[in-house]
């Protein structure tokens, strides 16, 4: 695996770790300012409004359990393609979901940066 891919993979499993442990200090450090998660119901979420759900625990993560994962890099871009099971409690239900997830990198100097996620059933 080449050394952009390991660093991306390691970008993705902070954010999951970061998720599960309520750490929204690193995740507002990782992501773009200009963030969007976009939900399996098609909810387009902003990084701030996401990241102020999960301090709330509207948002309440338990378990990431990620199963497949691929990464294709183009130039300044990559995409992170993960099939994941994810056990958390979302506004009030709980429930463990398999989804992929599909997050899209840029490349600024030498670091990664996810600028948006969308995360799909499965």
């Amino acid at each position: 695996m080449s050394e952009d891919k390991q660093n991306i993979l390691a970008i993705y499993q902070r954010i999951d770790d970061a998720m599960v442990n309520k750490d929204t200090e690193t995740l507002d450090k990782i992501l773009d300012a200009d963030y969007v998660l976009v939900h399996m119901t098609g909810y387009h979420q902003g990084k701030q409004e996401w990241l102020e759900q999960i301090e709330n625990e509207q948002m309440k993560y338990f378990k990431i359990m990620p199963r497949k994962t691929a990464i294709t890099i183009d130039g300044n871009s990559a995409i992170l393609v993960c099939e994941t099971k994810i056990d958390a409690r979302i506004y009030g239900f709980r429930n463990t979901w398999s989804m992929k997830m599909e997050m899209h990198f840029e490349k600024r100097g030498d670091n990664w940066y996810p600028v948006n996620a969308i995360a799909t059933s499965r």
